[in-house]
């Protein structure tokens, strides 16, 4: 699982546990100048492609844990986009949208999404 937090000008994502095995990082900090929004998202797909009705591929593993169905941990590329995930239940999943950064989006298991969302949108730039 993952904490989001607020830090100055920084959203500092801190990966718990033994899952900074599996995403192989422990931290990403990520100015909020870059970041363009922040949705739950319950219904993000970890699984393999067709597996789940309506669910979509979360793209081909270049580093980290790739346990479709189960967890999925560390950078992936999809969509021709770099994609950071750390999601074991999607019902807890948040995406967070980046502009001008390594990845494009964050997909992060979190402990409260709604709370997660509402603090990182308040502390985005108007």
């Amino acid at each position: 699982m993952a904490r989001v937090t607020i830090s100055g000008s920084d959203l500092v994502v801190t990966i718990e546990g033994i899952r900074r095995l599996g995403t192989l990082k422990s931290e990403l900090t990520i100015p909020l100048a870059n970041v363009r929004g922040a949705t739950a998202d319950p219904e993000i797909s970890i699984d393999w492609p067709g597996l789940k009705a309506g669910g979509s591929w979360p793209g081909r593993r270049r580093v980290g844990t790739g346990l479709y169905g189960h967890y999925l941990g560390g950078v992936f590329t999809q969509d021709g986009d770099r994609v950071f995930w750390d999601v074991r239940d999607p019902a807890k999943a948040v995406v967070i949208e980046l502009d001008g950064d390594d990845f494009s989006r964050l997909i992060v298991e979190v402990e409260d999404p709604g709370s997660t969302v509402e603090s990182i949108r308040a502390a985005m730039p108007s």
